[in-house]
C-alpha cells in the first residue's frame, strides 16, 4: 500500500460531507498530547504510548444522510426547528493518532516489552439521536496504519522544533500499512443533579481497528451543554469528569495488523480510564483543557499513561427557519 490511500480517504470524506453549510451547528479542533502535561518539566513529559492526536470535527443538524435505517436525509432546514434545545444531528471528523513505545532519553529503540510504534490516519462519520434524556451515537471509522498514516514525518517535524526536550525515535519497526475500520454504538443518559449533570454511558465497537465493550459515568457543570446558535453574553466555566472501564478484545495498534504478521503485545482485558478538566464558553467560542489517565493496556506495561487534551469549539449562527 502506498500514499494512494490518502486521496481515497479524502474522496470518501468529500462525498459524504453536506453540499452547503446550512444547518451546521459546530466546528471543533482538538489536539491530544502528553507534551501538554504542563505540570511536568518539558524534559520529563512521557512522549510514549498515545503520544499525539489531532482531529477536526464538523457537526450538522438532522440525521445523517447515510443513516438509511432512520430515515436520514440531507434537508437540514427542518431537522432542528428550535435552536434552543438539543436535537438530532450528525458529524464528520478527520484526524491522525500517533503511538510510540517507551524509550530511554538517549536511545532510539524501544525498551523490551514495549508496544510497537504506530500511526493511524482516519475519517469517521457519526449519527446522533436524542430522545428525552438519552443520546445515541452510531459511528463508523475508516483509516490506514503504517507509512501512509504519516505518523513518522509528523512526529519528526514537531520533535525538530525542540530537539533537546524530545527522545530520539527509530521508526524502523513501525506497525505496517493496513486498512482499518470500526463500527461503534454509544448510549449516554443525562440526569441533572443540583449544579451537576450526571451522565452514565455504555457502548461497544467492532472492527480490526478496535473491538471492545465499555461503560462508565461522567459528570459536568456549567453551560457547556447549551446548543449551537445560542449566544452566551456572559462567560461560563464548567467542570468535566469521567470514569470508564473498557473490556478490550482487539486494538490494532497493540494487537498488530490483522492481515499480515507484525509486532504486537498481549492485551490486558480490562483497562480503566479517568479524565477531569475545565471547559469555558463565551458567546460562540468554547475552549477545554482535559487531563486523561489510561490504565496499563498490555502485559509489558504496569503503570498508567497520562495525556492532555486542548480543544477549541466554534458555534456558527444558526440560519432562521
Amino acid at each position: 500500500m502506498t500514499l494512494s490511500v490518502l486521496p481515497v480517504l479524502l474522496l470518501i470524506a468529500l462525498a459524504l460531507l453536506p453540499r452547503d453549510a446550512h444547518g451546521q451547528r459546530a466546528v471543533s479542533v482538538r489536539a491530544d498530547n502528553d507534551a501538554f502535561n504542563f505540570w511536568q518539566a518539558p524534559w520529563n513529559r512521557p512522549d510514549e504510548e498515545y503520544s499525539s492526536g489531532v482531529r477536526m470535527t464538523s457537526e450538522y443538524a438532522g440525521r445523517a444522510p447515510w443513516a438509511w435505517w432512520a430515515g436520514g436525509r440531507r434537508d437540514a432546514s427542518t431537522a432542528c426547528p428550535d435552536a434552543r434545545i438539543v436535537c438530532d444531528g450528525h458529524s464528520y471528523a478527520f484526524g491522525q493518532d500517533i503511538y510510540t513505545a517507551a524509550r530511554t532519553h538517549d536511545h532510539p529503540t524501544p525498551l523490551p516489552g514495549s508496544r510497537p510504534d504506530a500511526g493511524v490516519l482516519w475519517f469517521s462519520a457519526g449519527d446522533q439521536r436524542t430522545r428525552g434524556n438519552r443520546i445515541s451515537d452510531v459511528r463508523w471509522t475508516l483509516g490506514v496504519t503504517g507509512k501512509p498514516s504519516l505518523a513518522e514525518p509528523m512526529q519528526r517535524f514537531f520533535h525538530s522544533l525542540a530537539p533537546t526536550w524530545n527522545r530520539p525515535i527509530d521508526w524502523s519497526h513501525e506497525l505496517p500499512a493496513e486498512p482499518v475500520f470500526a463500527l461503534s454504538d454509544d448510549e449516554r443518559w443525562s440526569w441533572p443533579m443540583g449544579a451537576m449533570t450526571v451522565q452514565p454511558h455504555a457502548g461497544a465497537s467492532i472492527g480490526n481497528l478496535l473491538t471492545e465493550a465499555r461503560a462508565g459515568v461522567g459528570a459536568q457543570s456549567g453551560a457547556w451543554g447549551a446548543v449551537s446558535g445560542v449566544s452566551h453574553a456572559r462567560p461560563s466555566v464548567g467542570l468535566v469528569l469521567d470514569a470508564t472501564i473498557r473490556a478490550v478484545a482487539r486494538n490494532e495498534v497493540l494487537s498488530g495488523t490483522l492481515f499480515r504478521p507484525s509486532e504486537h503485545v498481549t492485551l490486558r482485558t480490562l483497562v480503566p480510564e479517568l479524565q477531569g478538566g475545565v471547559r469555558a464558553r463565551w458567546r460562540r467560542l468554547g475552549v477545554a483543557f482535559v487531563v486523561h489517565q489510561t490504565g496499563a493496556e498490555y502485559e509489558g506495561r504496569r503503570t498508567p499513561h497520562t495525556w492532555t487534551t486542548l480543544q477549541a469549539d466554534w458555534w456558527p449562527k444558526v440560519p432562521p427557519t
